[in-house]
Order: structure tokens, then sequence, then C-alpha cells
């Protein structure tokens, strides 16, 4: 199972604010685990117009309430990049658009 999917199923019962946010459906979310072990997991957001207050101020922290979590359930640190939507939808291949340049390394 991802670490994607044990988060949201835990976020949802201990975090549900926070759940809404990345999971409600109103984002669009990419989450990129580790293929070795100096590589460091990322998140990619691509905001749309139904993010909420709630949800611009988390954007705007860089989301910071995710990787306090992400950190407290796993133990590992995840960094994170938010973009519009349309940005988003643009790449095909998160980790070859950050890896090569030593991006999130």
């Amino acid at each position: 199972m991802s670490r994607l999917i044990m988060m949201e199923v835990a976020m949802k019962e201990e975090l549900p604010e926070l759940y809404d946010i990345y999971f409600g459906g109103n984002i669009l979310l990419h989450y990129e685990d580790v293929k070795n072990e100096k590589d460091i997991p990322f998140i990619v957001v691509g905001m749309t117009d139904g993010v909420g207050e709630a949800g611009a101020i988390e954007f705007l922290r860089g989301c910071e309430q995710f990787k306090v979590y992400h950190k407290h359930l796993f133990g590992v640190e995840v960094k994170s990049f938010v973009t519009v939507a349309d940005k988003f939808k643009q790449v095909d291949n998160w980790w070859d658009h950050f890896h090569p340049n030593g991006i999130y390394r």
C-alpha cells in the first residue's frame, strides 16, 4: 500500500480539515515516493478555483501541515511544490521534471 493511501486513511480519521484540503477533490495531487534511500519523497499540488481559504493558506505555507503529518506518520521528510492546475497538467512525469536538475535531492 502506498504512503499516500495510508496517509489519506489516517488523515480522514485524525485530521478531517486537512483531509478535506488534500483529498476533498478540490486540487490535483501527485505523490512521488522514493526510488532509493538518498532520494526524498515529494508532493506536487495543482491548485484549482475550488481551493478554499484554509487550502490557500496551507499551500502558501508550502504544505506545512502535510509535511508535519507525513513526518509524524512515516518518520520521513517530504518536499512540496505548489502550482496551478494548468501548469500541473503540462507535466507528464514529475520525477523526470525535478530530478535531472537535482531538485529535491
